[in-house]
């Protein structure tokens, strides 16, 4: 006759632990500031934003490429934006799910237009249109007027729809 044994917790086997402090790997940069270093020693820091998601620290770059890595960094937050079904024709079946008003907060500073060297938002109205380099001021106006479209929308142009839609409805031979 087989002994059932009860398996809970205790009997899990459980990974080793380690002696001491478990130890991070160093990060690429220091927290706040990015390097770039040349084959030639020379290096180049600047600041890191803790919003950016991508650190520009590189090592062993060669000096006539210093420039184009510069040029090229650009700290970046990407934000969502509303699923909504999308078509290039006139067939509703044709409709893919995208996003539309998706963007990022994007700062190059090394940029040669001086107003992409502070943050500013890149909206994507949809796949295939975007609104580029809003500073604070001009984002603002932005959301101003999606707001009130949207209240227009759902203040005038519903209404008007569910209306259209019942004289529609009672106008129509079943």
């Amino acid at each position: 006759m087989e002994k059932e044994i009860e398996i809970n917790e205790q009997h899990v086997p459980q990974p080793p632990q380690p002696a001491g402090p478990l130890e991070h790997p160093k990060p690429w940069s220091t927290p706040g500031s990015w390097t770039i270093t040349t084959t030639a020693v020379l290096a180049v820091s600047g600041y890191l934003p803790e919003w950016a998601e991508d650190d520009p620290t590189e090592v062993g770059v060669p000096l006539d490429l210093l420039s184009a890595r510069l040029a090229s960094i650009n700290h970046r937050n990407f934000f969502e934006g509303a699923m909504m079904p999308l078509t290039t024709t006139d067939s509703r079946d044709e409709a893919e799910e995208d996003a539309v008003f998706e963007g990022s907060i994007d700062c190059n500073p090394y940029d040669v237009d001086p107003r992409l060297r502070v943050p500013v938002v890149n909206i994507q109205v949809s796949p295939e249109c975007r609104i580029l380099g809003l500073d604070p001021q001009e984002l603002a106006e932005i959301a101003l007027k999606l707001r009130a479209q949207a209240d227009r929308l759902h203040d005038e142009v519903l209404p008007a729809l569910i209306a259209a839609r019942q004289d529609w409805a009672t106008r129509q031979p079943d």
